[in-house]
């Protein structure tokens, strides 16, 4: 599968400690550090709890679990790296929001109509749909989406004019509002800011 794949590319790279392969002139936006440190957490009390385990099951069972565990641990720090090596890019006059093991969502920056801080909590995961938000495009159906790893964001990008996207479940959004995650908001939106002037 492609993305077992992609995780296993990432994890080596993130254990290897490879810089980044950014486009030239590209510039990137951390996010999903809350998450990595959530997980990181987690997975230190999986290793204590299946050394308990470990001491107690039939020792004809030990090789099994210890294959568990370790698939386990590949997944959880595969995770991580995938996220972490998935940054958002800024790149020429596009803004690439991208979550790892998630697809990516391409925002022109001449569309960009404002940015602010607005740190939410949206249900779900990757690109979809926040209900009951929005203006509404006149068939009921929201005109705004949340992009994330898990369901908080920080950011809110609003566009100057409908943008079909894809969520994750679905039909395909014209949306005109974009809540997504960054580790550094205020810095992001500079960054964001200076480049959509630049793209105008």
């Amino acid at each position: 599968m492609t993305w077992i794949s992609t995780m296993l590319r990432d994890l080596r790279d993130w254990c290897a400690r490879r810089p980044l392969s950014l486009p030239e002139g590209g510039r990137h936006l951390t996010h999903s550090s809350d998450v990595r440190m959530l997980i990181w957490a987690m997975t230190g009390i999986e290793v204590v709890t299946a050394v308990v385990v470990d001491a107690v099951i039939p020792p004809a069972f030990r090789p099994l679990h210890i294959f568990w565990e370790v698939i386990l641990l590949v997944l959880c720090l595969g995770f991580c790296a995938m996220t972490a090596r998935a940054p958002h890019v800024i790149e020429g006059e596009v803004l690439r929001l991208r979550t790892g093991p998630f697809r990516e969502l391409v925002v022109p920056l001449p569309a960009v109509k404002s940015l602010r801080i607005a740190h939410g909590r949206y249900p779900g995961r990757g690109l979809r749909r926040v209900s009951g938000a929005g203006d509404g495009d006149g068939d009921g159906e929201s005109d705004v989406v949340a992009y994330s790893v898990s369901s908080a964001t920080s950011v809110v990008l609003e566009l100057t004019g409908p943008l079909p996207v894809p969520p994750r479940r679905g039909g395909s959004v014209h949306a005109r509002r974009v809540h997504f995650a960054v580790d550094d908001p205020g810095g992001a939106v500079r960054m964001i800011r200076r480049a959509a002037d630049g793209a105008e």
